[in-house]
């Protein structure tokens, strides 16, 4: 915001010391004045909504950050749950990924990641170039090498023989513990990340934007 009202004072004050020094009629200055004043208010405007834009992004890329976060949490509480209850296998239960969806669909959480400091960038950068990908791909590989001695498992009646039911809670239990892992390993990052990454947070500490933004934000981001 400071660079925004340099750059107007800086703008304002140059044509005005020049136009002293020149002698121009009423009407001829005013038009220079008037087109002068529009321009840089123009600019202003221009760089406003820059900021603003910049901040959207930023906050929409913490909160996806943030929910994949959370449901990685849920994930490794639910899974040991489960085990621990020695739950037999669900033939509806799915493996969810992580979302990437920001950082893919646009150029722009990048463009504005990159503006940041350093140690920013690299946690940023490397949880979507990294720690997802390597984590949705584990999750992919799993659920590939699971699938093929599970798929007899359902339904799970008194139809199968002992050891094929062993057999099945085994496979059931390596399903779930390893999505366990993988959850961990996301949460940890998530929340590593989030420590360094809190435009949220910033927004609230910033009159400016708080004043051309609101103040409105989840408990969790505001930093309370």
């Amino acid at each position: 915001m400071k660079k925004i009202f340099s750059t107007f004072t800086i703008w304002i004050s140059s044509p005005l010391k020049i136009l002293k020094k020149l002698k121009f009629d009423t009407f001829l200055g005013g038009l220079i004045i008037g087109a002068l004043f529009s321009m840089v208010v123009n600019v202003v405007t221009v760089k406003i909504q820059e900021e603003v834009s910049k901040q959207r992004i930023l906050e929409a890329v913490e909160n996806e950050i943030l929910n994949n976060t959370l449901t990685a949490s849920n994930i490794a509480v639910q899974d040991k749950e489960t085990i621990d209850a020695k739950k037999t296998y669900n033939p509806f239960y799915f493996i969810r990924r992580y979302s990437r969806d920001l950082w893919e669909q646009s150029s722009e959480p990048l463009q504005f990641v990159a503006q940041l400091d350093q140690e920013t960038q690299i946690a940023v950068s490397g949880y979507y170039t990294v720690t997802l990908p390597f984590n949705n791909g584990m999750l992919d590989r799993l659920e590939k090498l699971t699938e093929t001695h599970l798929e007899d498992c359902a339904p799970i009646g008194n139809n199968l023989a002992v050891s094929q039911k062993e057999l099945c809670s085994t496979w059931n239990e390596i399903l779930l513990d390893s999505e366990r892992s993988t959850a961990v390993s996301v949460a940890n990052s998530g929340f590593k990340v989030l420590q360094k990454f809190h435009p949220t947070k910033d927004r609230l500490n910033n009159w400016f934007l708080k004043l051309l933004m609101g103040s409105e934000s989840t408990r969790v981001l505001s930093g309370k």
